[in-house]
């Protein structure tokens, strides 16, 4: 199911920080969900209606919205096998904003 990306202001500048060609891969992870489909990208599901995608070594957490619409709401460099605490937490209280 093709969706409709839209993206926080504090992940637009998490990946501004990010290497070029880390943001050229998840530019084309965004593209892929929003021509073709979710089901073409790495996803899953982390707890309380958060999910992550997951493209090489970066993760864009995020949470479904009416319409079609895929929030993200973190973007962060992975550095451990399991998703950090910390970012769950902070992504999912800058969803529950919006």
């Amino acid at each position: 199911m093709k969706f409709k990306i839209k993206i926080l202001q504090q992940a637009q500048k998490e990946i501004a920080n990010l290497h070029t060609h880390q943001q050229n891969a998840l530019k084309s992870d965004f593209e892929i969900i929003e021509t073709k489909g979710l089901e073409f990208v790495k996803r899953r599901y982390l707890r309380d209606g958060l999910f992550e995608i997951k493209t090489n070594d970066i993760r864009a957490l995020f949470k479904y919205q009416e319409n079609c619409i895929i929030l993200i709401g973190l973007v962060y460099e992975k550095n451990s096998q399991k998703a950090p605490e910390y970012f769950i937490k902070l992504a999912l209280k800058r969803l529950k904003e919006v």
